[in-house]
């Protein structure tokens, strides 16, 4: 160990924040390329003057409830050759979804040069939404002429799913060539995920509904009846999986408590973008150095530096745990400091720990995992009780980090309801419904590393009347997407117009033969699953080799399964 990295551990409790970010100016410089790579990182994340932020909340409601509309994506003509020639850009989780006229049935085909994995389960879930949808919005566009009688022409489209792009690796993800990463001509990918939030890195991807019940479900409900689902709703008794807003608990904003909260799972986070980033270990960030120092010094003290020391190779949400740790510690010192009689309880302005994280292949409450609990006795709060929206909502500031794919699928939407502010975290990726928020008018901005995150909460605690008028912007926005017409507006931006214009762009075949489909998918893909569209349930497996749920490990094929009706 360094004497420099030493002396950060061991320094007097005073001169913590000083000195926590020491370094040996003698060591090996890290490489942080993988830290500062894609364009959005260059975005001004800057804590703006008040009457800038005043003026960006007056030009947002001057645009419209929901803000000016989002462009339409440009499509150009494309064939089923180049659907298919979108393969090669792809890993796994990608499927060709083909409306073959002659069966009158939307079917998905897979790749035989990829493996079926358990994040495959959400590309079938995209897929029988997607059918359902295409066949209820666009009916004309599959119905026999009623003159001619002739049958409907064909369809392909290119879709993928996931918390990440199922992409293939190369250098240009990781910022070491230039972008785009694929032919910037590709056919349209519908991602039902998380996307890159640069549109030059796969410029044809469009960013749809995430495959969850409270997402592209919700769309495809929306579509076939015009009905805005439960999620989007006020959580009531009669609706627990609604959202929740001040009202549900009745708490005021000068109510809450001055901490940032956040309670999630532990998981690896962008690994194909930055694959040096990790989640610490016990003995070589804290064990072996914790060997060194004095028996009588405070061995939570000098945990929390051993962490700080490793604060810039760890993945986000570990990081959010040592600001933690480090809030744990100041409030430690300054309650110490109160008279003995009082009866002030100093609360941590960070209270952000895992509630659970995958164990053998299950999820697991972090309390009963040892690897969290070393963490624990040794004063790295990596291990907290889990909270429901309704705890969650008694606290003044929240934060949405990232997991595996950069964005959190349910959490943004859900803290933008709750009465305390959004610090939402800044990454490469985006969701379809970061296209509705802006910064500084529903949420503050956090850099991806998270290293301006006490910075904007002391902003936070120092304008009030700020914070709580972007808080409230975000939660009359949440509202707002759960009326008739505000949804409706979403649908249409993120779902209809994208879905229109891809089927609209497709150029069908001059010729089909009866074995059309065979000749033209060769011996590359195979049909895994169909579906009518006319109900939103009439699928049935095509294969015996892989079953459709999210039952199987990841990485191996799945169990051999019957058909899905």
């Amino acid at each position: 160990m360094s004497l420099a990295v030493l002396a950060a551990i061991c320094l007097p409790v005073g001169l913590f924040h000083l000195k926590r970010l020491s370094t040996d100016d003698n060591a090996p410089k890290r490489d942080h390329r993988h830290l500062s790579l894609l364009p959005y990182q260059n975005d001004d994340q800057r804590i703006p003057r008040d009457k800038v932020i005043l003026k960006k909340i007056k030009a947002f409601y001057d645009a419209g409830p929901l803000s000016a509309p989002v462009p339409p994506t440009q499509i150009s003509p494309y064939t089923l050759n180049d659907v298919i020639s979108v393969l090669p850009t792809f890993h796994d989780v990608f499927g060709v979804v083909i409306y073959d006229p002659s069966t009158d049935k939307f079917i998905l085909h897979y790749s035989n040069n990829m493996r079926w994995i358990a994040g495959c389960h959400k590309l079938v879930t995209s897929f029988q939404a997607l059918a359902h949808s295409l066949r209820t919005m666009f009916p004309e566009r599959f119905t026999p002429d009623a003159a001619s009688g002739n049958k409907p022409a064909e369809l392909a489209l290119a879709i993928s799913s996931g918390d990440y792009p199922g992409v293939g690796h190369n250098d240009c993800y990781v910022g070491l060539e230039p972008t785009p990463c694929v032919p910037a001509d590709l056919a349209p990918v519908l991602q039902f995920g998380s996307a890159f939030k640069s549109p030059e890195i796969y410029p044809s991807m469009i960013a749809m509904p995430m495959a969850q019940i409270n997402h592209v479900s919700c769309f495809q409900t929306f579509a076939a009846h015009q009905m805005v689902c439960p999620y989007y709703l006020a959580r009531s008794p009669g609706n627990p999986q609604g959202l929740v807003f001040e009202e549900t608990v009745g708490l005021g904003w000068d109510e809450l408590i001055p901490s940032v909260v956040w309670r999630g799972t532990d998981f690896s986070y962008l690994h194909r973008l930055y694959p040096r980033l990790r989640q610490p270990d016990f003995e070589m960030d804290i064990g072996s150095k914790l060997e060194k120092i004095p028996y009588e010094y405070n061995i939570k003290v000098a945990a929390t530096r051993a962490m700080r020391v490793a604060y810039d190779e760890l993945i986000p949400r570990w990081k959010s745990v040592i600001w933690t740790a480090e809030a744990e510690r100041e409030a430690e010192e300054k309650q110490k400091e109160l008279p003995e009689d009082s009866e002030e309880v100093v609360v941590p302005w960070a209270n952000m720990k895992f509630a659970a994280a995958m164990h053998v292949g299950v999820k697991t409450p972090t309390s009963e995992i040892p690897y969290y609990q070393e963490f624990v006795e040794h004063g790295i709060p990596a291990s907290g009780e889990g909270m429901s929206l309704e705890t969650l909502a008694r606290y003044k500031y929240h934060i949405d980090t990232g997991g595996g794919g950069g964005t959190t699928w349910s959490g943004t939407l859900e803290k933008l309801g709750l009465p305390g502010l959004l610090f939402h975290h800044e990454t490469p990726m985006k969701d379809y419904l970061h296209e509705k928020i802006v910064k500084w008018v529903h949420y503050v901005p956090i850099k991806e590393d998270l290293s301006d995150l006490k910075e904007k909460f002391d902003w936070a605690e120092s304008h009030p009347e700020l914070a709580k008028q972007i808080s409230d912007n975000a939660t009359r926005l949440a509202k707002r997407l759960g009326t008739h017409e505000g949804f409706s507006i979403m649908f249409n931006e993120f779902y209809e117009t994208p879905l229109r214009a891809v089927v609209e762009a497709y150029k069908p075949l001059t010729k089909r033969d009866p074995v059309w489909l065979d000749a033209m998918i060769n011996n590359e893909l195979r049909p895994i699953m169909q579906c009518s569209g006319y109900y939103s349930h009439d699928c049935e497996g095509l294969v015996d080799d892989v079953t459709f749920s999210q039952a199987a490990r990841h990485g191996r094929d799945f169990e051999r399964s019957g058909r899905r009706q």
